[in-house]
């Protein structure tokens, strides 16, 4: 927990404590100073009469930057959001060329599917069709473990770009951020639904960061991704499928 970034608003929050504990040193006060050289300009014709209401007390400016800051920070609550177990971030300029793609190998070695639901202590739906040929135990940093399920490239699945797989389909419990995805922007995310439950597709290329007891693994994802949520249980599928393809997969699930 301790490598990972701190959120804006846990940023927030840091510095305006910082700011309730510095000591800051007395300032002299420039009332009487700044006062009678304005009315000297202003005797002199070099500044109009004081309006009404042209000086601001300083609870308002301070009532204005508080406002200012809540604002910033509800903008960087409205850059991300969660479905279940998955959280989407909106990070322009965020790097996916360079990552690998997502390989269930590097989540741990593959089971036989009843030993590794038994040991997720959990049990997914899984796709009308044939069984996955791999079944790996994603164990998470929040102690609930997670399933990757993976099949081959076939005629109903092609393959995934850079990978040797044709279908990956994750699936895990509790409301943890143990997936965290990261997009360029708001439009990279569009929203769907899978059997009335709310549901997000992303078609474009971006980051996968998983959470694992062993530490973060990041991967560049190639493929076209849906996520969401039934049961208590967030899937997110990845294909080459187009998007009714991936949710017609995805309603034989739920």
């Amino acid at each position: 927990m301790g490598d990972r970034p701190m959120t804006n608003e846990q940023v927030a929050a840091a510095v305006l404590a910082l700011g309730r504990e510095l000591a800051y040193p007395p300032a002299p006060s420039m009332r009487s100073a700044v006062t009678a050289r304005l009315e000297n300009e202003r005797a002199a014709g070099a500044r109009p009469a004081f309006p009404g209401r042209a000086l601001w007390s300083r609870r308002r400016v301070l009532v204005l930057a508080t406002i200012g800051l809540l604002a910033a920070v509800a903008l960087a609550a409205a850059a991300r959001f969660a479905i279940g177990a998955i959280e989407i971030r909106v990070q322009p300029g965020s790097p996916s060329a360079s990552l690998p793609p997502v390989e269930p190998g590097a989540l741990g070695d593959p089971m036989p599917v009843r030993e590794a639901f038994a040991r997720a202590g959990f049990e997914p739906s899984l796709p009308a069709g044939p069984a996955p040929d791999e079944v790996y135990v994603v164990d998470t940093l929040f102690g609930d473990p997670g399933l990757l399920m993976a099949w081959r490239p076939s005629a109903t699945y092609p393959a995934l770009p850079g990978t040797e797989w044709g279908l990956v389909l994750m699936a895990f419990q509790g409301d943890e951020g143990t997936v965290v995805k990261t997009v360029q922007a708001f439009e990279d995310v569009h929203e769907a639904s899978v059997n009335g439950a709310s549901a997000s597709w992303i078609p474009v290329r971006h980051v996968l960061v998983i959470e694992t007891e062993h530490g973060s693994r990041t991967f560049s994802v190639r493929g076209n991704v849906l996520i969401w949520r039934v049961d208590g249980i967030t899937y997110r599928l990845e294909t080459s499928l187009d998007r009714a393809s991936a949710l017609e997969i995805a309603r034989s699930i739920a």
